[in-house]
């Protein structure tokens, strides 16, 4: 019996160990991970402009990074838009505008359905003026 018992502790303790770090390293790896937010799809929102000018739209984030900013509702004086932007975390540079020939960057957040977008940085004040709002998830 003295035996199975050194035999079972010189087994188990580092038995334990073993578990032990495998599940620390797994659970970091999980917590551990920045992950970017799922932005891509379509949002949606009522938007307003100096003339008073209500007017739904919407801004699908594509998969290719790209995005199209489209009216859902006739407006007189705006039109769709098309851009691509690189995304680092949640970073979002936009890079070719054919609207805006400035970079523009913004922050993106997701929380359940919304996702909020701050400007960062943008000489494009159309374009500012366009993206910066809380968008639901459509």
């Amino acid at each position: 019996m003295l035996l199975n018992n050194k035999i079972m502790k010189r087994f188990i303790i580092p038995f334990f160990v073993i578990i032990s770090l495998v599940l620390v390293f797994n659970s970091c790896n999980k917590d551990c991970e920045i992950e970017t937010p799922d932005f891509y799809g379509s949002w949606t929102v009522l938007q307003f402009d100096d003339l008073d000018q209500q007017y739904n739209v919407e801004l699908k984030f594509n998969s290719n990074n790209s995005y199209d900013w489209i009216l859902l509702d006739t407006v007189e004086g705006h039109n769709n838009s098309h851009a691509e932007f690189t995304i680092s975390g949640n970073l979002m540079s936009i890079t070719n505008d054919l609207d805006c020939n400035s970079v523009g960057e913004y922050y993106l957040t997701v929380e359940a359905n919304k996702l909020a977008i701050i400007a960062k940085t943008d000489g494009c004040a159309q374009r500012a003026a366009a993206l910066e709002w809380v968008w639901k998830k459509k």
